[in-house]
C-alpha cells in the first residue's frame, strides 16, 4: 500500500462498514460514487463515520470526482486525539 497504510486501511474499513464492499475490492483511485457506487444514504453514513474521526469533507467536494485517495489524504491530515480503529 502506498500512502500511510494505517490510514488507508482505516478508510477502506469505514467504506466496507457502510457499503459491504470487500476491503480488498476497494482501490485508492476508485471514485466513491461512480466506481464503488455508494448511494446517498451510504454517503451520509460514511460522512458521519468520518466526522467521528475528525474528518470533514466539504459538500462542494462530494461528487463523482471524490476518490478513496482523497479521503485517505483528508484522514491522514485530521488531528483527532482519540481516533480509534474501525473494525471489520
Amino acid at each position: 500500500m502506498i500512502m500511510g497504510s494505517d490510514n488507508e486501511r482505516q478508510v477502506k474499513a469505514l467504506i466496507h462498514q457502510v457499503s459491504g464492499i470487500p476491503v480488498d475490492s476497494i482501490g485508492l483511485n476508485d471514485s466513491v460514487i461512480v466506481t464503488l457506487g455508494l448511494d446517498s444514504v451510504e454517503m451520509i453514513d460514511l460522512l458521519m463515520q468520518l466526522e467521528a474521526f475528525g474528518v470533514t469533507i466539504p459538500s462542494a467536494q462530494i461528487d463523482a470526482a471524490l476518490t478513496v485517495r482523497n479521503i485517505v489524504e483528508l484522514f491522514a491530515g485530521a488531528s483527532y486525539p482519540e481516533r480509534g480503529q474501525p473494525t471489520l
